[in-house]
């Protein structure tokens, strides 16, 4: 055989292996991870802290997500629809904040059908069956009433101001100002205004429950925009009103003592380890089902420590 042919021969084994180390090569490496995410909403600054720290968390992590929210956060019917085009485009794990967590919605029956796991962040399902990451709602609603109470010296006459009862971490936060109230005899709470998922309540509304309950002297209120809209209408002057949430503008009504007691809830962190989640999830390492996200609770003593501590 000649050297010419012999060294063809040669190049020929060497171009084989080599492809066949970029053939082995491409196989190892995963695919993207793609992770579909509907929230509530994306119009307050709590939800865009919410996606800012899922985009961090998909960079460190090289993942890839899909974000959508509806318009309106009470838009439940428009939320499924966002998850179930979500589903249909075959994520590898959704994300969705329920707007309606009492009625099982058709898409987590389409993504059991197609294997694609579904996990819950900011607010959880009702029926628990579906791994949550977020805060102890139950827990904030418990702290916000003992702050408030103490605040009034423990007697009187509260209200809440809440976010739609069929969404889990209103409901559950309402669940914790009543527990708490419970324990203190002097006190009470004399009504309950649903229906302010991320909205503001009208200076009319507030000064209606002013005039019918003269008697309320501090409300718990269960979204931080809420919040801020009741302070600034001047019907609130006089009231002493604790809220939850961490907003920029939430943390300044607390230093100037709009309002006096915060429980903050960093929606960058819940976003951030709601990725990390999807992510171990998919890759099929256990994970406790729920992840409970610490809150600390703020009052106009312990916001500028927190401010530096969050600033660095």
């Amino acid at each position: 055989m000649s050297r010419r042919i012999t060294s063809g021969i040669l190049i020929l084994a060497l171009l084989l292996v080599l492809c066949g180390c970029k053939s082995t090569q491409a196989e190892a490496t995963p695919p993207e991870l793609i992770i579909g995410v509907v929230a509530k909403s994306d119009a307050t600054e709590y939800w865009m802290s919410v996606r800012s720290g899922m985009e961090a968390a998909a960079k460190r992590n090289g993942c890839r997500i899909l974000f959508f929210a509806p318009d309106a956060e009470e838009s439940a019917e428009a939320q499924e629809k966002l998850a179930s085009a979500l589903i249909r485009r075959r994520v590898d794990v959704l994300a969705v904040s329920p707007i309606d967590a009492v009625n099982e919605p058709a898409y987590l029956k389409e993504a059991r059908k197609l294997g694609i796991p579904v996990i819950s962040y900011d607010s959880a399902f009702e029926s628990g069956e579906i791994a949550y990451i977020g805060i102890d709602n139950h827990l904030a609603g418990y702290q916000m009433a003992a702050n408030l109470a103490k605040r009034l010296e423990y007697q009187g006459e509260i209200g809440i101001v809440s976010g739609e009862l069929n969404q889990m971490c209103h409901r559950e936060r309402v669940e914790g100002v009543k527990e708490y109230i419970k324990t203190v005899p002097e006190m009470k709470i004399t009504y309950i205004e649903s229906g302010y998922s991320g909205a503001k309540m009208s200076g009319e509304k507030l000064a209606q429950l002013r005039r019918e309950h003269p008697e309320v002297k501090g409300l718990v209120v269960t979204s931080a925009v809420t919040a801020l809209g009741i302070i600034e209408s001047f019907e609130a002057v006089g009231l002493s009103i604790v809220t939850i949430d961490v907003q920029e503008d939430v943390l300044y009504a607390l230093k100037n003592k709009h309002i006096v007691g915060l429980v903050a809830q960093s929606g960058y962190d819940i976003g951030y380890e709601t990725i990390n989640y999807a992510r171990e999830l998919k890759a099929g390492r256990e994970k406790e089902k729920n992840i409970i996200i610490e809150a600390e609770f703020l009052t106009a003593e312990n916001v500028e420590d927190y401010l530096e501590k969050h600033t660095q």
